[in-house]
């Protein structure tokens, strides 16, 4: 029986044009997905591509991972070239055993010829739906001297009936409501440019629910005006009675920038919801935890909170909600001392913790695009008993680079990290590859990859596999 991960905006030098700017000042964005068997038998997968008609193309990939393997295809070279030159629609990946993708985008050629990055997770069966809801939608907003703008991609996950799908667009105080429909045919996607709907009014902030009489999947993402942005928003099927973000940061120094972060609570119900915010230190002091409503949405930015009694704090947050659901995203940003923004990315929050994540997206001291590229791994003890949990690693290289495995270990009070340049069991001096993490108690995880030595956004975020 086949596996499924449906991936949506797999694009290879598609212009992403932005605001009173023009499509060569912006660059192009392309796309890689990287793919992690999750079994511990040889797994045969296969690679289609869709183009957003639904036709699909001659690009068909397939390749057997071994063991908990992992590999990349790159929509620009031959690994994982669709076949179509530009290229904008879908892929499909299916597998005999479960399988895990992660997309990372890069946006080259933006203003002052540097690169910008992130990356989502593919979209597995927990993650279509329905019914769907984009919390942060923009058309012309500034923020951080810069102009944004979204763009959502809806993929119809059957491959061979039409989808009829709906968009309520509901604005948080800034821009118009609007409703539009769309007939996605078998195994398209429909691309919306927010930049280009006018009927959003001249500037939009709000979010949009997606309903569809056969499930469907949602990816948005964000571009600066200068095309030297780059973010990929999350998406929610449903909200929870809490959210853990691991990760939050307040004026923390890293490698000549300063980090910080700002959580955006999402009301998943129509009525006001009362959230109680508590922040969990790994450094740093905090005071007790207070109460919110949240009418329909709420940004939270941890340099100014007073909750935060320390100058520089790293830590999680936990969210409980009273009276209704929520879902929660976390934007983690990096800023140059002169107070000029530089690195963004988004993540979605966990309302549940696994026993056993996958990563297939693992870098220590990797050179590439005049960056050098490291990861770490956020780890959140979702055990609802207290007490420290010991998460175990299992590092795989990968196939195409070597056969090395490694093993290390963290044991993770409330929240902790593994920085993979300074994880002494990982012991070569640059890898490549994937890990599995595996503990007996719940935990959560978040991988944060980061491009040092250049001038771009070079700053990406997935959360951790399961199946």
């Amino acid at each position: 029986m086949f596996k499924r991960v449906m991936i949506v905006l797999v694009v290879v030098a598609m212009f992403f044009s932005g605001v009173m700017v023009v499509s060569a000042d912006e660059g192009q964005t392309s796309t890689s997905i990287l793919v992690q068997n999750l079994t511990a038998a040889d797994n045969p997968i296969t690679l289609n591509f869709y183009q957003t008609s639904g036709v699909v193309t001659a690009g068909t990939k397939t390749k057997t991972l071994t063991s908990e393997a992992s590999t990349t295809f790159d929509q620009r070279y031959a690994s994982g070239d669709p076949g179509p030159d530009p290229f904008q629609g879908a892929a499909v990946l299916s597998a005999e055993g479960a399988i895990g993708a992660v997309v990372q985008m890069v946006r080259t050629g933006g203003s002052g010829s540097v690169n910008s990055y992130d990356a989502y997770n593919g979209l597995g069966d927990t993650s279509v739906a329905k019914l769907i809801k984009a919390p942060l939608l923009l058309r012309g907003v500034t923020s951080a001297g810069k102009t944004w703008n979204t763009m959502m991609s809806i993929q119809n996950t059957s491959l061979t009936a039409s989808a009829h799908v709906t968009v309520t667009y509901a604005p948080y105080g800034l821009g118009n409501a609007y409703t539009v429909s769309y007939i996605i045919l078998g195994g398209g996607s429909q691309y919306v440019k927010h930049e280009t709907e006018t009927n959003l009014g001249a500037k939009f902030f709000g979010s949009a629910t997606i309903a569809a009489d056969q499930d469907v999947g949602v990816v948005v993402t964000s571009g600066s005006s200068d095309g030297a942005s780059l973010i990929a928003y999350p998406t929610f099927t449903s909200g929870s009675a809490a959210a853990f973000l691991p990760g939050t940061m307040k004026s923390l120094p890293s490698l000549g920038d300063v980090y910080f972060t700002s959580f955006t609570i999402v009301n998943m119900g129509t009525s006001p919801v009362t959230v109680t915010v508590e922040y969990q230190a790994l450094a740093g002091t905090v005071g007790a935890a207070y109460d919110v409503v949240v009418n329909t949405s709420k940004t939270i930015d941890q340099r100014y909170d007073t909750a935060i009694t320390s100058a520089t704090f790293v830590g999680a947050v936990k969210l409980t909600a009273t009276g209704g659901t929520i879902a929660a995203m976390l934007n983690s940003r990096g800023d140059t001392p002169a107070g000029a923004g530089k690195y963004a990315t988004t993540f979605g929050g966990f309302s549940s913790g696994v026993t056993t994540a996958f990563t297939p997206y693992l870098l220590k001291y990797i050179t590439s695009a005049g960056y050098n590229w490291s990861t770490s791994i956020l780890i959140v003890n979702m055990d609802p008993a207290g007490g420290a949990i010991t998460v175990n690693l299992s590092y795989k290289e990968d196939p195409a680079i070597g056969t090395h495995t490694y093993s290390s270990s963290k044991q993770v009070a409330v929240f902790d990290y593994v920085d993979l340049r300074y994880d002494a069991n990982l012991a070569q001096a640059t890898f490549y590859g994937a890990a599995k993490l595996t503990c007996t108690r719940p935990f959560a995880v978040v991988v944060l990859v980061r491009g040092s030595s250049g001038a771009g956004d070079a700053y990406s975020s997935y959360l951790g596999i399961s199946q």
